[in-house]
């Protein structure tokens, strides 16, 4: 389908491109993968037409191409979802999805285009989450980055190049992101993805080209034959540690440098409570459209409280601008590195220091006291030192500006970082040094609030996550009692939310009791989602998190996987009875227990009838997405 040859493109002294040779074929996926700064984005903006390239061609479909511009390459039908987003702000949602037609010959027709924008939203399952009037300026960075892939759908593009799709989206979001390449995929058409998540990789591509500052290492090899340590090494050249969760440490009892009840800044926010002791990493988990990032930002002093309680370090703090937070000992790295956080007038350097600005109250600027500070955080950033000297920090790739900016967060050793996406375009090798360098900082005694759209990566560094949902939080989770699955089912918006709690309450109704969906360790018990009846009769809350013995049922929760087997009423001293039933997702991943208690004195139901009620309800009200297990798989 697509055929580039020996492409070389140089920007000054630095080469990006060096006879790189890429070929696409109909119906495949093909990754393109590398470090930051290795040429990916520069080939993808010379198929694209956005830069020409020095040497080397292009051939779609068997014809010779030359690209001018980027309308000549929209109208050879190939489209791009960039890594940062290209939206215009002023214009509504659906204005922007439909963008590139404007540019087309022809008449258009306002209501016709109306739909196609909605057309493409619907196709990626988020017709319901967005106004197609609002201006795009009112979307958050997961929203705008679903806006840009819509951008692509509503094309129609046999070629689509996706740059970094995923760096905003949850677990779930890029599932559904992946079922709709596939149809693409059955479609015919060729995609190229962008992305440093190696699970991506092995998931969603054919073949794979590594690119190594800006020179293939590896052609169109074929996925399969590739593992994840090799892979790195073509990337890197060398082998590197892998990233796991580190051994669960419980530093809750540490001094307590942040503490937030019922925080509440309009719309997105609305009710958030938790605590960060120093040398503890709390993780907020939530998903695209939750409020995590408006959180963050409300602590920044970038939004207005309107309601709730915030001490830091025992003392009220109430910021009403960033320099305030900045002075308090907030450093706060934004989701957004292109809208929120990047001066492209100033220098590498100068981006930097720009919270050293803040803070500082003299006359002068006094870079010179923060010297020793960027070299030291440079060489730990493994940026190297004469790049700090570039005139402007847009010419980095996009994981060298995310370094960048990092480095401004911690250039005032600050005593509460705030860390929105920080591995947002971040390759595998650099993600690694930035894992490595928050654990230290942690264990230095740094209290970190860490978001994350990469769930993997938030139980890989939280001590603690903090699940929100529709800006709300719903507890507070040791890490090692959830996985990702369950941490996607606990964050899940409300009215997925209200659906489970509908289940519940109708068994309850059904059979006089309390019903819960909750979550089992070996001694602790987390509860998803409980009936209104659930508290009174068996001590669970939505969101709580207890051991078995502060519970009103620790007979059954004990028993769940003993002699009695997990479908067996189990009593408790005061003549409760309680059924628990495993449930899982369609790909067998535990989702946890759901469990019916019936108070003293009245008679056990048929457990094959509560079975067939529940599963006949989790089939129609949450469409499949959850399944009861068989007795035979359950541990």
């Amino acid at each position: 389908m697509l055929t580039a040859r020996h492409i070389t493109k140089r920007f000054q002294s630095v080469t990006a491109l060096s006879r790189v040779d890429f070929d696409l074929k109909a119906g495949e996926v093909h990754a393109l993968f590398g470090a930051n700064g290795a040429g990916k984005s520069t080939l993808a903006k010379v198929i694209t037409g956005q830069i020409a390239p020095d040497e080397g061609s292009i051939t779609l479909a068997g014809e010779a191409k030359s690209f001018a511009r980027p309308r000549d390459a929209l109208d050879a039908g190939i489209g791009i979802v960039t890594q940062e987003t290209s939206l215009a702000s002023d214009l509504a949602v659906w204005e922007n999805i439909i963008l590139p037609r404007y540019g087309a010959r022809g008449r258009v027709r306002r209501a016709a285009l109306k739909a196609a924008a909605h057309n493409a939203l619907a196709e990626l399952g988020h017709a319901d989450d967005f106004d197609l009037d609002a201006p795009a300026t009112e979307l958050s960075s997961a929203q705008r980055q679903i806006v840009e892939i819509a951008k692509a759908i509503a094309l129609e593009a046999r070629v689509i190049i996706f740059d970094e799709p995923t760096a905003s989206l949850s677990p779930s979001e890029t599932a559904r992101l992946f079922a709709i390449m596939e149809r693409l995929r059955e479609d015919g058409r060729g995609m190229v993805f962008v992305s440093h998540r190696l699970e991506e990789i092995f998931t969603i591509t054919d073949r794979i080209t590594v690119l190594r500052d800006g020179k293939a290492v590896a052609q169109n090899v074929d996925t399969h034959t590739l593992d994840q340590n090799e892979l790195i090494r073509l990337m890197v050249g060398r082998e590197i540690g892998t990233v796991s969760r580190g051994v669960p440490v419980d530093r809750s009892s540490g001094p307590l440098v942040l503490s937030v009840e019922g925080l509440s800044a309009p719309p997105m926010v609305r009710d958030v409570s938790f605590q960060i002791h120093a040398g503890e990493i709390v993780g907020l988990g939530g998903l695209v459209g939750s409020g995590r990032s408006e959180i963050a930002e409300t602590l920044f002093g970038l939004r207005k409280r309107t309601a709730g309680t915030v001490s830091l370090f025992d003392r009220a703090y109430r910021p009403t601008s960033p320099t305030e937070a900045i002075r308090s000992g907030v450093g706060f790295l934004a989701e957004d590195r292109r809208r929120q956080s990047i001066v492209p007038d100033l220098s590498v350097r100068e981006n930097i220091l720009l919270a050293h600005l803040g803070a500082r109250r003299a006359f002068t600027r006094g870079y010179s006291a923060r010297a020793a500070k960027i070299v030291e955080l440079a060489d730990l950033m493994e940026l190297p030192r004469h790049r700090l000297a570039d005139d402007n920090l847009l010419n980095f790739s996009g994981g060298m500006q995310q370094k960048a900016l990092i480095m401004r967060s911690l250039i005032l050793d600050p005593k509460l970082l705030i860390l929105d996406e920080p591995t947002k375009g971040v390759d595998v090798g650099s993600r690694a040094s930035i894992y490595a360098l928050l654990r230290r900082l942690a264990d230095e005694g740094l209290a970190i609030l860490l978001i994350s759209s990469d769930f993997e990566e938030l139980m890989a560094l939280s001590h603690r996550i903090v699940p929100i949902s529709d800006g709300r939080s719903i507890g507070s989770v040791p890490t090692e009692l959830i996985d990702e699955e369950q941490l996607t089912l606990l964050a899940a918006p409300r009215a997925s939310m209200g659906k489970q709690i509908a289940i519940l309450d109708g068994l309850a109704e059904a059979h006089g009791g309390a019903a819960f969906w909750a979550l089992l360790s070996h001694d602790t018990v987390l509860t998803l989602a409980a009936s209104q009846s659930a508290e009174a009769l068996t001590g669970l809350g939505a969101g709580a998190v207890r051991p078995y013995a502060d519970t009103r049922i620790p007979a059954a929760l004990g028993a769940r996987a003993g002699e009695t087997g997990p479908q067996t009423w189990v009593g408790e001293a005061d003549g409760a009875s309680t059924l628990l039933i495993p449930v899982a997702s369609p790909r067998d991943h535990d989702l946890g227990w759901v469990g019916l208690t019936i108070p003293a004195g009245a008679a056990s139901p048929d457990t094959a009838e509560v079975a067939r009620m529940l599963a006949e309800r989790l089939r129609h009200d949450l469409e499949n997405q959850v399944r009861i297990k068989s007795t035979e798989e359950t541990p």
